[in-house]
């Protein structure tokens, strides 16, 4: 279960984990403190990823990133608790976006056409432009 504390002070279940269920994703994601403490009330077993390994698979599938970020903001599981960080969700899909076109550019830049193919295969739009309107093409 997820613990928090309410605003009396109190400490309150703010959801309850189901089978084959995730948690501290919002955090890793957004980069920001885990909002809730989860606790086992029965025998399971916990796989970890740090978030160090997970950045790091997202910079190589940034498109599945950017679906999970997505994902977040449409899931009614999170209820309220990613309605209060919706904005900061919003701001790090568009820094990753602004992120991946300038890889692009750059790759395009250099001539380094293996990294620009590898890149447009794993769902870069090669028609994105940077922030002073340039794009790859």
């Amino acid at each position: 279960e997820g613990v928090g504390i309410g605003e009396d002070g109190q400490e309150e279940t703010i959801l309850m984990l189901e089978p084959e269920s995730s948690f501290g994703e919002i955090a890793i994601l957004c980069n920001i403190p885990q909002p809730y403490s989860v606790r086992v009330c029965e025998l399971c077993r916990l796989l970890r990823l740090d978030k160090q390994s997970f950045t790091n698979i997202l910079e190589i599938y940034f498109v599945d990133g950017r679906k999970i970020l997505s994902n977040l903001t449409d899931n009614n599981e999170y209820g309220g608790r990613v309605k209060q960080i919706e904005s900061d969700i919003t701001f790090h899909i568009g820094k990753q976006e602004a992120e991946l076109t300038l890889r692009v550019n750059s790759a395009a830049f250099y001539g380094d056409l293996n990294q620009l193919k590898g890149l447009i295969r794993a769902g870069a739009d090669p028609k994105n432009t940077d922030y002073d309107g340039r794009s790859p093409l």
